[in-house]
């Protein structure tokens, strides 16, 4: 499995939005500075993050974005499986046997696959926008509280 750079993004920034300490809404140039991305890729990722749910924005001079609910109850799961589609197991390069089905040698390997996805899934379910916030050094202060609207 590979995480694309527009994933990592969205989680990145999903990380900078749980860790405000203002009841503002954060803007995009706000996000991208402080995680140092493109502003105008961040945009069409922060488009696709409102339409899954994980965010809200606020419009206007002072608009931008909030949470859309506790970061605790965002996995990263939900984000990967929105921004990624499904989790798959690892690539593979095997060729199929000519009429594009599995060889009996490849098919061999499918339970090995299906227990990394599973493990994998397990792992991103485990972990939340909170746990990964609460693991950032500059985020861990006494007057911490993730901000969401809703």
């Amino acid at each position: 499995m590979q995480i694309s750079a527009r994933t990592m993004y969205g989680l990145r920034a999903l990380v900078t939005l749980a860790g405000a300490r203002t009841d503002e809404p954060m803007s995009i140039q706000t996000i991208a500075e402080e995680e140092e991305l493109p502003g105008k890729f961040l945009e069409g990722i922060m488009a696709d993050l409102k339409r899954g749910g994980f965010v809200r924005s606020k419009r206007g001079a002072s608009g931008g974005y909030f949470l859309e609910r506790p970061a605790s109850e965002i996995t990263l799961l939900s984000v990967i499986r929105h921004l990624e589609g499904p989790v798959a197991p690892m690539a593979y390069g095997d060729r199929t046997s000519g009429d594009g089905t599995p060889t009996d040698r490849q098919a061999a390997f499918r339970p090995v696959w299906q227990e990394i996805r599973d493990a994998t899934i397990r792992v991103l379910e485990r972990y939340t926008i909170q746990s990964i916030a609460d693991s950032v050094p500059e985020l861990m202060h006494d007057d911490f509280r993730p901000i969401y609207q809703i």
